[in-house]
């Protein structure tokens, strides 16, 4: 545009010149001048605009996948930049995974082994639209909605996750027939207004995502364990959800260096449950209310019922309120909320 008008002005001046005064100019050598510079701009611009297209390719090849990188590609000005935006985030994470290492006989199947696992896993999150963050050992950090906006990112976020679980079914066939470990995974979901952006050195930076709401879906994480579960989520993952799944409230918690109760949820697969699960579940949840209200006799009999079910989902959640029913039963606590603080990360 400035070299436009830049050009329009200095025709402007010969023919005032020539048709006013009288004055004939020499235009060839100023026009070619003119134009070596129009000529120059324009390269340097798109070799600047190269730059930038390879700066985001370095940055997101191997995270993001081809159709976000285009959005990416489009819209590359505020692409890196750091911001306050809401995200989903993931983390996984094998477990035991220190016996399946020692059961490897050297380090290079060991990598082998992490790579047929973790390769499924990535295009699965990316094929939701996910962003890979990093990989940690056995353990994978995602993120959705950045660096370009996904709509319904909390939905894609749990259906990559039920997807991975419903993989693995498929990877542990296989890794069972050449006699090597199996897989078994927890993941964790949270979503909420985070920081996203260029972060590190001079010398080293990557694009990442840091705040509460990622802390917090790394604890949900750590705790599928205690709970015997595959999915955590968080009740603001939970009401952010458009499509049907099936739940199972887990519990209220005060996590470690949080303040707030959480409630953590299972996400169990998709659709509505149906017969025995929507019995077991319907019945738990009866037990949990009684819980909750400090009718601790009635839990107690409702969990031992489903605790004797020889076909129960859960292995670890009935024993766990059977045990908290009966220290309450025994020492009434005053002012009951529910809330159970978890002191570790685990």
């Amino acid at each position: 545009l400035a070299f436009g008008a830049f050009l329009f002005a200095d025709v402007y001046l010969i023919y005032y010149l020539l048709f006013s005064d009288g004055i004939i100019l020499n235009i060839f050598f100023p026009l070619l001048t003119i134009v070596v510079i129009g000529a120059v701009a324009i390269l340097v611009n798109y070799f600047f605009e190269i730059r930038q297209s390879n700066v985001i390719k370095n940055k997101f090849a191997s995270k993001v996948s081809a159709k976000v990188m285009e959005d990416l590609l489009k819209n590359e000005d505020n692409s890196l930049h750091g911001q306050s935006k809401e995200v989903t985030v993931f983390f996984s994470d094998v477990r035991g995974f220190t016996n399946i290492s020692e059961a490897m006989p050297n380090a290079k199947a060991l990598i082998e082994y992490l790579n047929e696992y973790m390769e499924p896993m990535s295009d699965i999150i990316m094929k939701n639209e996910g962003t890979i963050d990093k990989f940690i050992g056995d353990a994978i950090m995602a993120y959705w909605n950045a660096p370009s906006d996904v709509k319904n990112h909390q939905d894609k976020a749990v259906k990559a996750s039920l997807e991975q679980i419903s993989y693995l079914k498929i990877l542990n066939e296989k890794l069972q027939k050449e006699n090597k470990p199996l897989i078994d995974i927890g993941i964790g979901l949270n979503c909420g207004v985070a920081v996203v952006g260029e972060m590190g050195s001079s010398g080293r930076s990557d694009y990442t995502v840091i705040g509460d709401p990622i802390n917090l879906g790394a604890r949900l994480e750590s705790l599928c364990k205690f709970y015997d579960s595959k999915l955590n989520i968080s009740n603001f993952m939970k009401e952010s959800l458009k499509e049907t799944y099936i739940f199972r409230f887990l519990d209220l918690v005060k996590v470690k260096g949080k303040t707030e109760p959480v409630e953590i949820w299972q996400v169990l697969g998709f659709g509505t449950a149906e017969a025995k699960l929507k019995e077991e579940l319907d019945a738990y949840h009866h037990a949990i209310e009684w819980y909750k209200a400090s009718h601790f006799e009635k839990a107690l009999e409702a969990f031992k019922r489903l605790e004797s079910n020889p076909l129960k989902t859960n292995k670890n959640i009935y024993k766990m309120y059977i045990q908290r029913c009966e220290h309450y039963i025994q020492t009434p606590p005053e002012n009951f909320d529910g809330v159970f603080e978890h002191t570790s990360k685990g």
